[in-house]
């Protein structure tokens, strides 16, 4: 195995201080234009690498940073997942991930373990979030982001979408093209999310100057199967024209239930999600479904606890993105009598 080229041989081969050669490969400024542009050429030619152990050593980090998901199964986890792992993999730091499976007590031994010294931040995708949990980050000082709390006033650095006015971009949809029967699947009620949402449907459909049929508003859960189930009941008993589900894998259930009820998508049925999973576009037909930009909420809650763990403020504690509907061919005008 060859050795490892150090940082001395760099400087004597550029001609620089082994300083100076410090100071470029870690983007401190003192180098001149000439200078960085050499150090950083000898460096490509001889093959050396900055040893980050080394580095995170000497700054009294672990150069980790811990995740927990409320499980690894989800696309919608995991498409948050990637966008950490693009930031991270362009700031050099490696990740550590676990999962709670929506076990509270799992979830704060999870916590615990992390806040050992083992990382130096953490990222917590829409965690159960007990007030015993919150006290254990306060108390161990542990640089943390929340990303989808399931409180929105949860008092932690945390990221979240425009749940509220994307719900009422995606009925507005609906309404323009003709909708009136519109029926509402919502998601797990334990979710603030699940609230904003719901208001943004009944907003939208006041403001249209129709009313919401209570018949027509169904509980579930954020599944296909929960979605099948109920949208089947929904079709069965009150067929209504439209169908805003509160995600997307309630949604790809819906449109299965219609077609299991004899009704062509979206003829007889039009179909509204809220997430834009990558199933969305695959699925027949495309599923018209209000985008939560899962990847940049991975990304830039991984680039706010960066922040915090060099020391520096966050602007905002509560960082919201937009969200954007995306129309594609599971919703239609409704069938005129």
């Amino acid at each position: 195995m060859a050795a490892r080229v150090t940082i001395a041989q760099v400087a004597e081969e550029a001609g620089v201080s082994a300083m100076t050669v410090s100071n470029v490969m870690n983007g401190k400024p003192g180098a001149s234009e000439e200078t960085r542009r050499r150090v950083l050429e000898v460096a490509t030619k001889l093959g050396y690498r900055p040893n980050i152990s080394a580095r995170n050593l000497k700054a009294g980090r672990s150069g980790l940073v811990g995740l927990i998901a409320l499980d690894l199964t989800s696309q919608y986890g995991l498409e948050i997942l990637r966008g950490v792992a693009h930031e991270l993999a362009d700031a050099e730091q490696e990740l550590l991930v676990n999962a709670s499976y929506h076990d509270a007590v799992r979830e704060q031994d999870r916590i615990q373990f992390l806040t050992r010294g083992l990382v130096d931040g953490v990222l917590l995708i829409a965690p159960v979030l007990e007030d015993q949990t919150v006290k254990l980050l306060h108390r161990q000082n542990l640089p943390c982001v929340i990303i989808d709390p399931r409180r929105l006033a949860v008092p932690l650095p945390r990221l979240t979408v425009d749940n509220y006015n994307g719900m009422r971009q995606g009925t507005q949809h609906l309404i323009d093209l003709g909708h009136t029967r519109i029926a509402y699947l919502r998601g797990e009620e334990d979710l603030e999310s699940t609230s904003l949402r719901y208001r943004g449907f009944e907003d939208a459909m006041r403001l249209a100057g129709l009313e919401v049929d209570p018949r027509l508003v169904a509980s579930s859960d954020f599944s296909y199967a929960s979605g099948f189930r109920t949208a089947t009941r929904l079709i069965t008993e009150h067929r209504p024209t439209a169908i805003v589900a509160g995600a997307d894998l309630m949604a790809l259930g819906a449109i299965d239930a219609a077609r299991a009820c004899g009704l062509d998508v979206p003829t007889a049925l039009s179909v509204v999600g809220f997430d834009d999973l990558p199933q969305a576009a695959q699925s027949f037909p495309g599923l018209t479904t209000v985008r939560q930009p899962l990847h940049d909420m991975g990304q830039k809650a991984a680039r706010a606890l960066l922040a915090l763990i060099d020391g520096q403020k966050l602007l905002m504690e509560h960082m919201e993105l937009d969200t954007e509907l995306v129309v594609r061919n599971s919703t239609a005008p409704p069938l005129r009598p």
